[in-house]
């Protein structure tokens, strides 16, 4: 249950109390765009017992999305990864490059009335810090030294390290100073006016510094979860749902369901062993990576919920780098590099041999994590297997346990003991585009422990850049160096969907991880139930 108690504001308590023969032939008449109209309800999924009032807390997709309703940040991330201004006006940096002013907006109100201040930041700053790594919001707090109060609408914003990166963690969503309420108070679009045993319902806030949303009301249902949500929405319980099911596109139903594929910050990589010494040459790296038909194991394995990339950048970026996509699949491509590496199948057997020695086969293993509920990276490590013995490398699939919650966990162990030669894993990356885990030598993600100094010092001068062009520019220069050094193959990134009933319009923007970031240029399409009623 959400809360025992049921109480309802009205639609006055969401937004500021205190302001108030031979025929002609006949070309139809083009149709007239829909203009949005106010009005209308979304259902949503929430999960059980979840904590509606922290946002601080938040531990689920659908509880980003909750939250990223009521509350907002400093400073926002669109869809191609770019940051915009949101509470905060604009802001500017000192000759240090660590010391940034941020000037908050004029004319924003908390939901209950009161004007935004920047104690409201400093308090929400100091609160995020004392939580530690119990935030989703830790890494924020990680690059911010302290944030001080100017004046009421003035913040200094001290980093941990220069550079326009660092803007990045100001993002953390801003609570209301002082406030113990059983349901939030917020700036955002909308709301929260009734609270019931498993229902929370949102409300468009008349008073929004922007444009007040079309959709009227946003209610939110308990589930337990996703595949329970999903078959909620078959029932007609729900009308909008975010999931990773590779199976969502079974739910496309022309004017019924729309299927909306996002792209995520997920990640699947290929790790290459270090240590390994045919991997050690950079031949056999790439000739490995042109051998991986990624189309065929998207298509076969995720079901197209997924897109092939050469770098760890999304290719929805705006810092993407087209010229990064070197990696075709290529078998004539591969085989040759791995001739001018040695490697040649010299006894007929299919597997080659290392300048003609049969006794030094190439033969390699890959690590992937066993899991009961979900053989999707299983299923693409066979293929990938399969494939790879067609360019002669003989692969074998190890399977090793793993727990999200348990870092003792065999799959763990043997990728940090560097127990396998190849490893498929998954990883979320930061919208920063902050790569110095993966380029660190034995940094937090590195754990296939390439070491190159000259991708370390570019992934360096991305987080140091001190403006968005710079910025861009280092992020380029990675990415087409680290396609030319290859420490690990990229594999794709996955994506997610919004399954929605087809009246809801103009859903445009969604991304992950805040695919209701557009939310009030949303509307219902009433149209056609009016000319029915007729």
């Amino acid at each position: 249950m959400l809360l025992a108690a049921l109480f309802a504001f009205g639609a006055a308590a969401c937004g500021n109390a205190a302001h108030t023969e031979e025929k002609e032939i006949a070309f139809p008449e083009p149709t007239p765009e829909i203009q949005p109209a106010t009005g209308g309800e979304i259902r949503m999924p929430i999960p059980i017992n979840a904590d509606i009032t922290d946002p601080l807390k938040v531990n689920t997709e659908e509880m980003l999305s909750f939250f990223s309703l009521v509350f907002e940040s400093l400073i926002s991330i669109n869809e191609s990864g770019k940051l915009v201004a949101m509470l905060a006006e604009n802001w500017s940096v000192d000759d240090t490059g660590k010391i940034w002013t941020v000037n908050l907006r004029s004319g924003i109100f908390w939901s209950d009335g009161t004007p935004l201040t920047a104690s409201d930041v400093k308090l929400t700053f100091s609160r995020l810090k004392t939580m530690g790594e119990d935030s989703y919001y830790d890494y924020c707090a990680q690059r911010i030294d302290s944030i001080e109060i100017v004046d009421s609408k003035t913040l200094k914003v001290t980093m941990a390290e220069k550079g326009y990166c660092a803007l990045y963690t100001l993002t953390f969503p801003i609570m209301k100073a002082g406030t113990a309420a059983p349901t939030p108070i917020g700036t955002g679009p909308y709301c929260v006016t009734a609270v019931a045993s498993q229902r929370v319902t949102l409300t468009a806030n008349e008073d929004w510094w922007k444009q007040r949303p079309y959709i009227d009301t946003i209610v939110f249902l308990e589930r337990d979860s996703n595949e329970t949500a999903l078959a909620s929405y078959s029932a007609g319980q729900l009308t909008m749902v975010h999931t990773s099911s590779t199976n969502a596109g079974k739910f496309r139903q022309e004017g019924v369901t729309t299927v909306l594929d996002i792209m995520t910050q997920n990640a699947e990589l290929m790790l290459l062993n270090s240590n390994t010494s045919a991997l050690q040459n950079v031949n056999v790296r790439k000739a490995i990576a042109y051998a991986l038909d990624r189309g065929k194991i998207i298509s076969n394995v995720y079901m197209n919920r997924a897109q092939a990339c050469d770098v760890p950048v999304p290719p929805d970026s705006w810092v993407y780098d087209v010229k990064s996509k070197v990696y075709d699949y290529n078998l004539a491509k591969a085989q040759t590099l791995l001739e001018e590496a040695g490697w040649a199948d010299m006894d007929g057997d299919g597997v080659l041999e290392k300048d003609g020695n049969q006794y030094n086969k190439f033969k390699l293993t890959l690590l992937v994590n066993e899991s009961s509920t979900d053989t999707t990276r299983k299923d693409a490590a066979n293929l990938i297997a399969a494939q790879l013995a067609e360019l002669g490398i003989q692969t074998e699939v190890v399977m090793a346990a793993y727990s999200a919650t348990d870092t003792q966990s065999e799959f763990l162990t043997k990728l940090q003991g560097g127990e396998y030669d190849l490893a498929l894993i998954g990883i979320k990356l930061g919208r920063d585009v902050d790569l110095m885990g993966l380029m660190t030598y034995k940094g937090k993600s590195n754990y296939g422990n390439y070491s190159s100094g000259t991708l370390l010092t570019l992934a360096s001068g991305i987080v140091e850049a001190t403006d968005e062009t710079a910025y861009q520019a280092a992020a380029s220069q990675f990415q087409l160096k680290f396609v030319e050094e290859l420490p690990f193959i990229t594999l794709y990134f996955r994506l997610n969907s919004l399954i929605y009933a087809s009246k809801i319009q103009k859903v445009t923007g969604a991304r992950d991880p805040s695919p209701m970031r557009n939310v009030d240029k949303w509307y219902i399409n009433t149209v056609e139930d009016d000319v029915l009623a007729k």
